[in-house]
């Protein structure tokens, strides 16, 4: 994830993990869309929140207000680093409270709809990589009408092994 709006632009340019990807600007603010996979969808809601999903449109990253969540059978769930007796970092998984994961999934879907009335505004910029702009435009379109945000993966895997 980047931490200064500077590296958003390097994302467009350089996010080999994202090879069908693209830039939505209003003004001055970007989303970027892309996929790893044919169906695993990233979104950049400029620089926070970032929200993943994996191979079957389940949620299964954020990363909102500079902190990691990621699912862990099927609720959010914060990574936190901490270190143990032999001073090595590990990650420990800390669950979210209800109203916390309710919090995050409102924040998500607001985010997702200025995104789709953005689209549907017509007045934006775009930009894209490893697919034409009208490709993106209907991947990006379909894929709003169609995404769950309450939807929580078992893991923050990209591909979801049922």
């Amino acid at each position: 994830m980047s931490r200064h709006e500077s590296d958003r632009d390097d994302l467009l340019a350089e996010g080999g993990n994202l090879p069908h990807r693209g830039r939505i600007r209003i003004d001055e603010h970007d989303w970027i869309v892309g996929w790893r996979a044919e169906t695993a969808v990233s979104v950049f809601d400029g620089v926070d929140p970032v929200i993943q999903f994996n191979t079957s449109g389940q949620l299964r990253r954020v990363y909102l207000n500079s902190e990691k969540l990621a699912a862990h059978n099927r609720s959010l769930t914060r990574l936190a680093r901490s270190k143990d007796s032999a001073a090595r970092m590990k990650m420990q998984w800390q669950p979210l409270s209800a109203d916390e994961q309710a919090d995050v999934l409102q924040t998500i879907q607001q985010s997702l709809n200025r995104l789709q009335n953005t689209l549907a505004s017509g007045s934006f910029q775009i930009e894209t990589i490893g697919l034409t702009a009208d490709e993106f435009m209907q991947r990006v379109q379909v894929w709003l009408a169609s995404v769950n945000v309450t939807n929580i993966a078992m893991s923050p895997n990209v591909v979801d092994y049922r």
